[in-house]
C-alpha cells in the first residue's frame, strides 16, 4: 500500500501548522543555521509570495526552544535546545497603512499587543520610545536577550507609492522606529527584517546598524523558494496526478513546469520556483499563470504612466546592476530596480566587468512572470486593464488559429488605436515595441527580427505546432493595399518560409495606416496561398 502523501501546503504560511498538520515543509534549517552562526543582524529581499512569512515563522519557533517541531529537520541535532529567548514577531503587512496618522496609530496597537503579552506598563507615550522601553523590559525581566523579527518592514511604505507624501512620511516614522534597534544593540540576541525593497534613508541600512544585506549572498541564496531537487523529493505524487489530468508524460510536466515557474536567481548560479506558483499548480492540477491573479503593486504601473517606460527596455540585454543589491530612493525609483525587487526581473548570470565589479545581469525568470509583464505593461499603455488585455490575448489567438481575418482586424483595429504617442520614439518603433510585448504577453514562444539569407523576419510566433510568420508594415501615407501588396511580396521573394516549409505554417500581415483616421487591418495567408503571388 502507498504512504498516504503530506498535504499540500497551499495558503499555509505558519511553520508549527505546517508540521503539527503534516504538511509538506521543505528543510531550509540548515541555511538557517549558518545564518545564525555566522552573525547577528540580517536583511533579506525577495518578492512577494515567496516564503518570506514561513522563514520568519521557522525562525520563530527555532528561538523559542519548540524543539518537537524540528524532529526531522536538518537543524535538530545541532541546535542548543537549553537556549530559549523570548521573540517579538512584528508583521508589517497586517498594519493599516493609508495614512501617517493610521500607520503610527496601528503600530502603535501592534506595540501595546506585544507588550500584553509579557505584562509590561510602558512609560513613553510614542511608539518609538514604547518600542525601545519594550526591548529592554522584556530583556531584563526575562533575563535573556530579545530576538526581533520583522516580516515585510517596507510594506507601510510600498503600500503607499501611488501617494509619495504618504510613503515619506510611512518612511520617516519607520526610520525613528527601527533606529531603537540600534539604541537597544545591547538586550538584543538577533534581528532579522525581510521585505520587498531596500531603501535609502531608512535608519536600519545605516553604517551604525550594520545589517548584512544577504540578498544576493550565494550563501543564502535558496534561503527562499523550491530548487529542482526539492520537487522531485517532496512533490512526486502531485506532479504524477498533474501529469496525468494534463494527459501528458511525468517529464513532460516536469519540463512544462520548469519553464512556467523556474528562473528565480539572487546569485545567477542557482535558480529557484516561485513555491505559491508550484502549490497552486499542483493542488488545482492545472498550469495557469498564478503569478498574475495575486495581484501586481500599483505604484508599478504608476511609475510606467508616469516616466512612459519604453516597452523597447527588455528587447535588449542592458539590464544590470553592479556590486551590491540595489536601493530605492522615492524620490528617484529607477524602474529597473523596481522590477528586480518585486520578482518580474531576476539575476540570470554574474559577471565581471572591464572595471572589476561584479555585474549581475538581469532577466524576465519565465513564462508566467513574462506574460504578467507585459499584460500589466501594455494595460498600463492602454486603456484595457490587465484582465481585458488577457482576453484580447486569447481573442488573438483563437481568430489567428480560425484564420479569422475580419474579426483580428476588427480586435487590433482598437488595440492599436489606444496605443500612445511618445516623443522620445518614432511611430515605427512604438508599434514595434508594441507588438513585441503582446507577443510576449501571450505566452507564445517568439522570435523577433528573425534573419534569414535574403532578409529578416519581423516576428515567427509558434504555438502547440504551428508557425506563424508576421510582417508588420507602418506608413502615413501609403494605402493599406499598397502596404498588404508590398509585405505578401516581400515574404514572397526573400522565401521567409524557407526553413519551415515542413510546419503547420500560416502568414500573417498587420498594416497599419497612420493618419488621422487611423486603420490597422490584417491579413492571413498559407503557404500554399503565397506561393502564387507574383514577385515580378
Amino acid at each position: 500500500m502507498n504512504e498516504k502523501p503530506k498535504k499540500l501546503p497551499f495558503g499555509v504560511s505558519t511553520f508549527s501548522e505546517m508540521i503539527e498538520d503534516d504538511y509538506i515543509y521543505v528543510d531550509k534549517t540548515k541555511i538557517i543555521y549558518n545564518l545564525i552562526e555566522s552573525g547577528k543582524k540580517y536583511f533579506l529581499s525577495r518578492p512577494r509570495r515567496f516564503g518570506k512569512s514561513l522563514l520568519i515563522s521557522t525562525m520563530e519557533e527555532l528561538f523559542e526552544g519548540n524543539k518537537k517541531l524540528f524532529e526531522s529537520l536538518y537543524i535538530y541535532d545541532k541546535w542548543d535546545w537549553s537556549q530559549s529567548y523570548p521573540v517579538l514577531h512584528l508583521d508589517m503587512s497586517g498594519l493599516r497603512v493609508k495614512t501617517p496618522e493610521i500607520f503610527e496609530n496601528s503600530l502603535n496597537n501592534l506595540v501595546d499587543e506585544l507588550a500584553e503579552d509579557y505584562s509590561i506598563n510602558f512609560i513613553y507615550d510614542e511608539v518609538k520610545g514604547k518600542f525601545g522601553e519594550l526591548i529592554k523590559k522584556i530583556s531584563i525581566k526575562t533575563k535573556k536577550k530579545v530576538v526581533i523579527l520583522v516580516d515585510e518592514y517596507d510594506f507601510p511604505i510600498i503600500d503607499n507609492m501611488s501617494n509619495l507624501d504618504v510613503a515619506e512620511a510611512n518612511r520617516e516614522t519607520l526610520s525613528e522606529f527601527y533606529q531603537v534597534l540600534k539604541n537597544k544593540d545591547k538586550y538584543i540576541r538577533f534581528i532579522f527584517l525581510t521585505g520587498v525593497s531596500k531603501f535609502v534613508k531608512t535608519s536600519v541600512f545605516s553604517k551604525l546598524n550594520h545589517l548584512d544585506d544577504i540578498s544576493i549572498d550565494p550563501r543564502y541564496s535558496s534561503i527562499c523558494g523550491y530548487r529542482e531537487e526539492d520537487l522531485e523529493k517532496h512533490f512526486t505524487y502531485y506532479i504524477k496526478n498533474l501529469s496525468e489530468s494534463q494527459g501528458i508524460t511525468y517529464d513532460d510536466a516536469i519540463k512544462r513546469i520548469k519553464k512556467c515557474y523556474d528562473g528565480y536567481s539572487w546569485d545567477g548560479e542557482n535558480f529557484l520556483y516561485n513555491p505559491s506558483s508550484i502549490i497552486s499548480t499542483l493542488s488545482k492540477n492545472k498550469f495557469a499563470n498564478y503569478w498574475f491573479n495575486t495581484g501586481t503593486p500599483t505604484f508599478l504601473m504608476d511609475l510606467i504612466k508616469r516616466d512612459a517606460i519604453d516597452l523597447g527596455v527588455f528587447m535588449g540585454s542592458n539590464l544590470y546592476f553592479k556590486d551590491e543589491f540595489p536601493t530605492w530612493d522615492l524620490n528617484n525609483i529607477n524602474f529597473t530596480t523596481a522590477l528586480l525587487q518585486t520578482g518580474y526581473l531576476t539575476i540570470k548570470s554574474n559577471t565581471k566587468a572591464i572595471t572589476g565589479e561584479e555585474q549581475y545581469n538581469l532577466g524576465i525568470p519565465n513564462k508566467e512572470v513574462e506574460r504578467s509583464l507585459f499584460n500589466y505593461l501594455l494595460a498600463a499603455y492602454t486603456d484595457n486593464t490587465p484582465s481585458e488585455m488577457t482576453k484580447i490575448s486569447d481573442d488573438f489567438l483563437k481568430y489567428l488559429i480560425k484564420s479569422d481575418e475580419d474579426n483580428l482586424s476588427i480586435l487590433l483595429d482598437c488595440l492599436v488605436g489606444s496605443v500612445p504617442y511618445h516623443s522620445h520614439m518614432t511611430y515605427w518603433k512604438n508599434y514595434q515595441i508594441f507588438f513585441n510585448g503582446f507577443f510576449s504577453g501571450m505566452g507564445l514562444k517568439m522570435i523577433s527580427e528573425k534573419a534569414n539569407s535574403p532578409g529578416r523576419i519581423d516576428y515567427v510566433l509558434k504555438l502547440n505546432g504551428l508557425h506563424v510568420i508576421v510582417e508588420l508594415k507602418y506608413s502615413q501615407n501609403k494605402t493599406l493595399k499598397n502596404m498588404f501588396d508590398e509585405a505578401w511580396r516581400q515574404i514572397a521573394k526573400k522565401r521567409y518560409y524557407q526553413e519551415y516549409q515542413d510546419k503547420n505554417l500560416k502568414f500573417l500581415t498587420i498594416a497599419i495606416q497612420d493618419t488621422k483616421a487611423k486603420e490597422v487591418q490584417c491579413q492571413i495567408k498559407t503557404l500554399e496561398e503565397l506561393k502564387k503571388i507574383k514577385i515580378s
